[in-house]
């Protein structure tokens, strides 16, 4: 592979984040990769818009750093930062041939020369970048076009680096949703999502944790059950196709997930929901706040979408009755709600939406 085509696509992003990971864990010594590009790499986090970027570099809180130039085929491909605040001097040197080695054993094309630079420390890292600011405004090129270069004041709160703000966090769990959203109908896996996205897998798993107080995978079959609800109330698909068709690679996995979600086979669903009109699905983003209830999140996803409903009080309870001029008929037909697949018996205003994943109304034909 050309190296300038590898050296921008996520295999080279990987394999530096698989270098600051290896160091960082030898070492115990914080470091990070920033590309020429603006790209910033470190254990748990790819960052490529440059104002997160830099935001991210000023809060690793690097009291005291080298920068090692990363070369590759006498071209400058971006720097090392290193954090050393705790390392003797006489180390720094070692540091660089460490990088360096590592690099060249992760790197699977050995027909690229590769070399770290000396290291460059704090206060000359300032000069540089100065410097460059002033060479570029000879022809009033724009900072990002080509140079990333560091504020003079890089030293801020001390976190550590494999820490990111919660702008940040939440830019990645976005640019998660988004992926996951517009590809439910792929076989989707921690490691094929973080990759696609610019994260390390570990890093992904944790934030949804965090964030969601479940995990991934059950996120990810909760959204795809409740596609496959959909297809299989609305379509003639037969089972072993409709499971492909939501990214299930087994017909059998397929089956097993859906009755330990739904409480029934598929086939046994399709024929017992055969009088189901609509389905309105929400899935789970991070306006989910933990003090809100699925009436709440049902309301401002209903306003959002511009699609009219209608609410009254029953025994004392908000319940919606009537969604895009669909209502309840008495004895006849209504709607109905679940979450994460299964329906409660107790009213959508009293169920906080803490640790859900999908929302859906659904209006059925058949009041039992």
């Amino acid at each position: 592979m050309d190296f300038f085509m590898y050296e921008y696509s996520s295999k080279f992003l990987n394999d530096i984040q698989r270098v600051t990971k290896t160091f960082q864990d030898l070492t115990k010594n914080n470091i990070v990769f920033t590309s020429v590009t603006g790209t910033v790499v470190d254990c748990n986090t790819l960052l490529f818009d440059s104002n997160v970027s830099l935001d991210h570099l000023r809060k690793l809180g690097f009291k005291n750093y080298f920068l090692f130039p990363l070369a590759v085929n006498c071209s400058l491909s971006g720097f090392f930062i290193l954090d050393a605040s705790h390392i003797d001097v006489d180390f720094i040197k070692l540091c660089g041939k460490y990088i360096e080695t590592s690099l060249k054993e992760i790197i699977s094309d050995k027909s690229n020369q590769i070399i770290i630079l000396d290291p460059i420390e704090a206060s000359k890292a300032s000069s540089l970048a100065q410097s460059l600011n002033s060479i570029l405004s000879i022809s009033e090129a724009p900072t990002g076009a080509g140079v990333y270069p560091l504020p003079s004041n890089f030293t801020v709160n001390g976190n550590n680096a494999g820490d990111s703000s919660p702008s940040d966090i939440e830019k990645n769990i976005m640019m998660a949703l988004k992926y996951i959203n517009s590809n439910l109908e792929k076989s989707l896996t921690l490691e094929n999502v973080s990759q696609k996205i610019y994260l390390s897998p570990s890093y992904l798993s944790r934030i949804f944790k965090n964030y969601f107080n479940d995990n991934f995978i059950n996120y990810i079959n909760l959204q795809k059950i409740a596609l496959a609800q959909e297809k299989l109330i609305f379509t003639n698909t037969p089972i072993n196709k409709l499971a492909h068709s939501v990214g299930f690679s087994q017909t059998s996995y397929f089956t097993k997930i859906f009755k330990q979600k739904v409480g029934m086979t598929p086939s046994k669903y399709r024929k017992y929901n055969s009088a189901i009109k609509k389905i309105y699905t929400i899935p789970r983003n991070l306006e989910w706040r933990s003090n809100k209830s699925v009436y709440e999140i049902s309301k401002d996803f209903f306003n959002k979408n511009e699609i009219s409903f209608k609410a009254r009080d029953l025994n004392g309870y908000p319940y919606i009755y009537s969604i895009n001029d669909l209502s309840d008929v008495r004895n006849k037909a209504g709607w109905v709600y679940t979450v994460d697949c299964s329906q409660p018996i107790i009213p959508a205003s009293e169920i906080n939406v803490f640790d859900r994943s999908v929302i859906q109304w659904i209006y059925t034909e058949k009041i039992i």
